[in-house]
């Protein structure tokens, strides 16, 4: 048996904002490259179900034995967010579900609390650990150039021929005096001084890199692969340099092309270097955050570590659909910086809890008398054969095409964005769902009947000051089958 990375994933949201376009709005001196951004019906929680549905590709989610989610932009401060993301993967109840937040460092110090509870528990062999961010940039300020958004996901399990071990861990924890954000006083983050961030940046990642080699006997020669968090290209060289790794061993490749996604950002240095192992590699993922985490790994299996890449949209697949806006007008309304007077929705404990099936965990019935699939699942009798009391409860598939759609010029109470798809769906192996069409560009062009799209979890409103969260469907990015989910 062995302890370590069975599975990996990652979600990037479709459209890039080049940064040539923040320069032109605020007159500033032009950055090179592009930054991901979410769309306004997306959050943390959206991307890390995304992430975690790209990880699980292929693997029943009944069989894992629990969930940490990590994340800097929590939907909640006093909810438990792994709960939710759990019940739309499906997984069982009977699992370990906790969320890491408040810290960068958060998905690497998951990592390593999985990998111990793992190592303490005989009957927990699996942990999904996602980590996801959105983080808002303060318009007009450098931060804007930078900070990105995205999720990753790693399944950590003790099994027999696991590709990737978890050798070891080291921590060190530093109060640093910056960037913070506060509760309830502050939008955006804040700090005191930027050449101090990086010292204490600089300090803490030396430091967390170095112990773990010397624990571990090992020289930087000895590290094929270093994926560590970083916000300044310059600063991820000077680290690269004062450690000594040979060139090519530092993973930078991520600022330019996606910007800095927080918390998930090792996981995807991670997951990018992975696309060509080396047998026998030893890789180092760190975390950063009023201190750093170090995760020693080894390539045991290369063909084995290579092979989940074929299987998953990964940071690869994900960074071949995504396509860049045009004009930085679009970015500022996804973000919903303009101030409007947004039509707000009613919200129900009962139905909530009444519909999880449905409306989270995407299950519908299917008759036991005729095969008839339908949704949503709350009716007594076939609708095509009219039998009564023969309803068994069956995963529904996030693939399908489009039956017949229409376009709507007034969703929620407004014009903003419109016309949005509402189309009806046929989905694979049966069942037809009527779900909201994003992702889509000139919908009066680019919608059609007979389409092909594929479900996507989303954010549709806040009613009664609770986020509602529910399916969509969007254009093919090229998603993995799903056990249970995919014919």
């Amino acid at each position: 048996m062995t302890l370590g990375i069975k599975s990996y994933g990652a979600y990037l949201p479709k459209y890039l904002l080049p940064r040539k376009l923040i320069a032109r709005a605020w007159d500033f001196p032009s950055v090179p490259g592009t930054k991901a951004f979410a769309l306004s019906d997306e959050d943390s929680l959206t991307m890390a179900v995304e992430a975690g549905i790209d990880c699980l590709a292929g693997i029943d989610p009944k069989t894992v034995d629990g969930l940490y989610y990590a994340t800097t932009t929590p939907v909640y401060t006093e909810k438990d967010t792994s709960s939710i993301i759990s019940a739309v993967l499906d997984l069982r109840e009977d699992i370990i579900s906790v969320d890491f937040t408040n810290s960068l460092k958060a998905g690497t110090t998951a990592i390593a609390r999985a990998y111990e509870t793992i190592k303490a528990n005989d009957d927990i062999n699996s942990i999904l650990v996602l980590a996801a961010d959105q983080r808002q940039a303060e318009p007009s300020t450098m931060w804007e150039y930078g900070f990105a958004d995205g999720a990753a996901a790693l399944l950590i399990a003790d099994e027999d021929n696991i590709p990737i071990s978890i050798e070891d861990t080291y921590t060190i924890s530093q109060n640093t005096t910056g960037p913070w954000k506060r509760r309830e006083e502050d939008n955006f983050i804040r700090t005191f001084e930027p050449k101090m961030d990086g010292r204490f940046y600089f300090q803490s990642v030396i430091t967390v890199i170095q112990k773990i080699l010397q624990k571990n006997n090992l020289t930087p020669k000895d590290i094929a692969y270093a994926c560590y968090y970083y916000d300044n290209p310059r600063v991820h060289g000077s680290v690269s340099k004062k450690i000594g790794f040979e060139r090519g061993v530092a993973q930078n490749s991520l600022f330019f092309q996606i910007g800095n996604t927080g918390t998930p950002m090792p996981f995807m240095l991670f997951i990018g270097a992975l696309r060509r192992p080396e047998e026998d590699a030893n890789v180092l993922m760190v975390g950063y955050g009023d201190g750093a985490d170090a995760i020693l790994l080894k390539v045991k299996d290369r063909k084995g570590a290579k092979n989940i890449a074929k299987d998953r949209m990964g940071m690869r697949g994900c960074q071949k659909s995504m396509i860049e806006i045009k004009n930085y007008n679009a970015f500022i309304e996804n973000r919903e910086w303009l101030e409007k007077d947004r039509y707000t929705r009613k919200s129900s404990a009962v139905t909530l809890w009444r519909d999880a099936d449905s409306v989270l965990r995407h299950y519908g019935l299917k008759c036991k008398n005729c095969g008839a699939i339908q949704y949503p699942n709350f009716h007594r009798n076939c609708y095509v054969c009219r039998a009564d009391d023969q309803m068994e409860k069956v995963k529904l598939s996030l693939k399908g095409k489009i039956f017949t759609y229409t376009l709507d010029h007034l969703i929620g109470g407004n014009y903003y964005d419109t016309p949005v798809p509402r189309c009806v769906i046929d989905l694979e192996g049966g069942g037809r769902v009527l779900f909201d069409m994003t992702e889509i560009e000139k919908p009066e062009d680019n919608v059609e009947i007979g389409m092909e799209v594929e479900m996507t979890f989303r954010k549709m409103h806040e009613g009664a000051n609770f986020k509602n969260y529910y399916w969509k469907c969007r254009p093919v990015r090229g998603r993995p089958k799903i056990v249970g989910g995919e014919s």
